[in-house]
């Protein structure tokens, strides 16, 4: 189960039935220019900044830019509510001695007790304490860093779903699964080094190492429909929307990796479209 939270934090399922690559070159059809898709990871560790000039290139060549949604548009009010649950909470989903438990790490973690995040959805707790182990050098994580380049430099920027979507997938696992998740993922974490799976999964992610990835992240034991709703309806969406932004101007779209591979995933759907979707090859420039 704390896969999951691996996997969603990330946002890094990969089929290994796809070329080694992140950055897709989309084309054909009705699409007078070629325009490009671009697997991010919302992490902030500077080895993810390092991509040569050949994904710069084809971000400068786009008249517009999209991510999955427009974080600087979303009310904070919106967020917020949206991450707390309004008729429970974390010592009402728990047993007093796993509430006990969770108090301790979480202190010891973040300073804080866990009543300040009592009403938090197990959720988002779960992904702001695996958020803890991950390396923070740069200001913003990737996907944010694209759109303030974006924003710089005048392109106009899209969402391609609403941030309703993000949460309506998140609300597909019932409270108690997630609350059930949370404390799994708290306990393994206690025996285990999270660090080092962290890295592990970095490491793939430079290496292009899709399958490794893959096998990372892959967790049977989802709800049906979580799957459903994070990936498969979410990806339609997408799809959708990058081909009507596309029609009408060059678009770089920045969306988490785990929706581009895959039978239902993004890639798939644009060729059953009609368009040509080919990898791009690139390199890290990372400095020892």
């Amino acid at each position: 189960m704390k896969r999951i939270f691996l996997s969603i934090s990330f946002v890094l399922f990969i089929s290994i039935s796809f070329s080694q690559s992140l950055m897709w070159k989309v084309s054909g059809k009705n699409l007078k220019s070629p325009s490009y898709l671009y697997g991010t990871i919302h992490i902030q560790d500077k080895r993810v900044f390092s991509f040569d000039e050949t994904v710069s290139n084809a971000f400068n060549s786009c008249d517009a830019f999209a991510m999955e949604i427009l974080m600087d548009e979303i009310e904070h009010d919106d967020i917020m509510d949206a991450m707390l649950m309004k008729d429970n909470s974390l010592d009402k989903l728990l047993s007093k001695e796993e509430y006990h438990i969770l108090d301790s790490v979480v202190k010891e973690m973040t300073g804080s007790g866990i009543f300040i995040y009592n009403k938090m959805k197990p959720f988002f707790l779960s992904s702001q304490l695996m958020q803890m182990n991950i390396e923070q050098d740069m200001e913003q994580a990737l996907d944010l860093y694209f759109l303030k380049m974006a924003r710089d430099s005048g392109k106009e920027c899209f969402g391609v779903e609403k941030f309703s979507d993000q949460i309506r997938a998140v609300d597909a696992i019932s409270l108690e699964d997630q609350a059930d998740m949370l404390y799994e993922g708290i306990i393994d974490t206690t025996g285990n080094d999270d660090a080092g799976k962290m890295d592990e999964m970095l490491e793939a992610y430079m290496s292009f190492d899709l399958e490794s990835i893959f096998e990372m992240t892959n967790d049977t034991s989802l709800p049906a429909e979580f799957n459903k709703a994070f990936l498969i309806d979410r990806n339609v969406g997408m799809a959708k929307h990058f081909v009507k932004i596309a029609k009408k101007q060059t678009l770089f779209c920045a969306v988490g990796a785990a929706h581009l591979p895959g039978e239902t995933g993004v890639i798939a759907l644009l060729r059953k479209k009609g368009y040509t979707v080919e990898p791009v090859v690139f390199s890290w420039q990372v400095s020892e």
